[in-house]
C-alpha cells in the first residue's frame, strides 16, 4: 500500500486557493477499480462548501497561558534535568523558553546555533525533549529514539511520511541527575486538545476535520507499513504545524515573558510552560484550508513484533482486546483513532466507563457502552480475552452480564453527533462504525477508509 500512495506524495504537499467551506454533498463512491485520486490532494489539502451557509470563520481566543505541570520532585537522581534559560545542549541548541512537559520529559524552544544567520524559521528554531534520566535502560524501557529514527529512514514517497512528527537530532546529555537522551524536533504549534478554541463554539469546523482526518489514516498507514504500533492517540499527541515561523522572533520571544530563574538555587524551581499556540500562523492572513497536521508523540509505540507493554492506550480509549485482555495488533490504533476522531470533531466523549454518582471508572460500565454501540463482543475474540475477565464480565451472547437494558440514541443522533447535517451525520457515523469493528480483525486497512463515502480519497479510473 506504501508504493500506491506514494505516486500522489507531491499533489498532498501543495494547499489549494479553494475557499475553505463545508459541503452536506455525498460524494460519489468508489465501486470499481482502485486509484487515489486527485481528490485525496483536494480533500488532505482543502475543503468543500458550506451546508448551512456558515463560514469556517478564524476567531481570536485569549492565547496568554501559561502551564505549571511538573513538581520540584520530579527533579532528582534519575529524574527530570534541571534546564536554565541560556543553557546550551550538544554545542548547538540554545534553550530560549519552556514549551511543554510530559510524563518523562520535558519540552523546550531552542535556537540552533549551528543554523546560518539566513535559515529559515524551520531549521533555525527546533523543539527539544530532554527525557528523564530514568528513560533507556534505567527502569523505564522505551523504544521512542529507535523508532523515530526509523520512521525518519523510511519511505519519504509514502504520502503518510508528511504527517508524522519527525525526528531531526538526537544525542546524549550529563547532567546532575544522570544522562539524559535529548530528542530535537521540528515546532508543532498546538495540539488537537486546544485548537478547537480558533472556531466558533470551540469545535473544529467538518470541513477541517475531514481533512486532518485523511491526514491522520495516512500517517497511521506510514507507521503500519514501517512495522509500527502508536498505542496512544488522543487530542494531546496531535500536532498542528507550524505556518509562519517568523512570528517566533516578531512575535513570541517579544511578548512571552522569559521565566526567572537563579542558577544558585540549591532545589531547581520548575518554569512554567509557555506553549506557541497563538503564534504559528497569522491569523489575519490563513485560511482554515491551510492547516496540516502531525501525529507525534511516540513515547509508547510499539513495534509489530515487539510489544512495550501489552496493557496500552489511555483507558476510555482502549480497545476493546485491550479491555479484555486479548492479543492486539496494529488494527488497535483505528479503534483508538475513531474514538479520538468524534472527541475532536464534536467534542464528545465516545466511552467514559463511569459510575454514578461519583463518575469512578469501571471496566463493567466501560465494556457494556460498547456493547451499546457497536453490539455483542464475538466469541472468536472472547476466546482469545483473559478468560478471568471473560468469565466475569460477559454471558453466552457476548453482551455484558447484569447490565441494565439501555436502549442509546444511536452514533447517529445529536447526542454523538450534535450540529451536523442528517447526510453528514449519516456519512461519519458509518466511518466509525467500519473503522470500530469490535472484532480486530474485522477492521478496515487504510484503504478502506479512503475509500469510505466520508473521505472520499479513492474513486474509480
Amino acid at each position: 500500500m506504501g508504493n500506491y500512495f506514494a505516486k500522489l506524495s507531491p499533489c498532498l504537499a501543495q494547499p489549494t486557493g479553494q475557499t475553505d467551506r463545508v459541503s452536506d454533498h455525498k460524494p460519489d463512491q468508489a465501486t470499481h477499480s482502485d486509484t487515489i485520486s486527485e481528490g485525496v490532494q483536494d480533500q488532505a489539502t482543502q475543503t468543500d462548501a458550506v451546508a448551512d451557509g456558515v463560514e469556517d470563520q478564524i476567531i481570536q481566543p485569549d492565547t496568554a497561558s501559561e502551564v505549571v505541570e511538573e513538581g520540584k520532585d520530579a527533579y532528582r537522581p534519575g529524574g527530570f534535568h534541571p534546564v536554565y534559560i541560556g543553557d546550551v545542549f550538544n554545542d548547538r541548541y540554545k534553550a530560549l523558553n519552556k514549551i511543554g512537559y510530559g510524563q518523562y520529559s520535558t519540552v523546550w524552544l531552542v535556537k540552533d546555533l549551528q543554523a546560518s544567520s539566513s535559515s529559515d524559521g524551520p531549521s533555525l528554531f527546533r523543539a527539544l525533549k530532554v527525557l528523564s534520566a530514568v528513560c533507556y535502560g534505567q527502569g523505564h524501557d522505551t523504544f521512542e529514539k529507535e523508532i523515530l529514527t526509523h520512521l525518519r529512514d523510511g519511505d519519504r514517497d509514502q504520502l503518510g511520511y508528511n504527517y508524522v512528527c519527525h525526528l531531526v537530532d538526537d544525542f546524549e546529555h550529563l547532567g546532575p541527575n544522570g544522562t539524559h537522551t535529548c530528542l530535537v524536533f521540528e515546532l508543532m504549534g498546538e495540539t488537537l486538545r486546544s485548537f478547537g478554541v480558533w472556531f466558533s463554539e470551540h469545535m473544529i469546523p467538518p470541513s477541517i476535520m475531514h481533512r486532518f482526518a485523511i491526514q491522520l489514516v495516512l500517517a497511521l498507514d506510514f507507521a503500519h507499513e514501517h512495522d509500527v504500533i502508536h498505542t496512544d492517540i488522543k487530542p494531546d499527541n496531535i500536532f498542528v504545524k507550524f505556518r509562519d515561523h517568523s512570528l517566533i522572533e516578531s512575535g513570541y520571544l517579544k511578548d512571552v515573558p522569559i521565566p526567572e530563574q537563579d542558577r544558585a538555587e540549591t532545589q531547581y524551581c520548575p518554569v512554567p510552560s509557555r506553549p506557541l499556540r497563538g503564534y504559528y500562523f497569522d491569523t489575519e492572513n490563513t485560511r482554515a484550508d491551510q492547516f496540516d497536521i502531525a501525529l507525534g508523540d511516540w513515547g509508547v509505540s510499539s513495534w509489530t513484533t515487539k510489544h512495550l507493554c501489552e496493557t496500552i492506550q489511555p483507558v476510555a480509549l482502549r480497545s476493546p482486546e485491550v479491555l479484555i485482555g486479548a492479543p492486539w495488533t496494529a488494527s488497535t490504533d483505528w479503534w483508538n483513532l475513531g474514538a479520538v476522531l468524534i472527541e475532536v470533531f464534536r467534542a464528545v466523549r465516545m466511552f467514559d466507563g463511569g459510575v454514578a454518582p461519583d463518575g469512578h471508572y469501571e471496566l463493567k460500565e466501560h465494556l457494556t457502552e460498547i456493547v451499546d454501540l457497536f453490539g455483542p463482543f464475538p466469541k472468536t475474540l472472547l476466546e482469545k480475552g483473559d478468560p478471568d475477565i471473560v468469565r466475569d464480565m460477559f454471558d453466552e451472547e457476548g453482551c455484558v452480564k447484569d447490565a441494565e437494558q439501555y436502549e442509546g440514541p444511536g452514533l447517529e443522533s445529536e447526542a454523538y453527533l450534535p450540529g451536523l447535517s442528517l447526510l453528514m451525520k449519516a456519512d461519519f457515523a458509518s466511518f466509525l462504525e467500519l473503522m470500530m469493528k469490535i472484532d480486530p480483525e474485522e477492521r478496515p486497512s487504510a484503504m478502506d477508509l479512503l475509500r469510505h463515502p466520508w473521505l472520499n480519497a479513492v474513486r474509480s479510473k
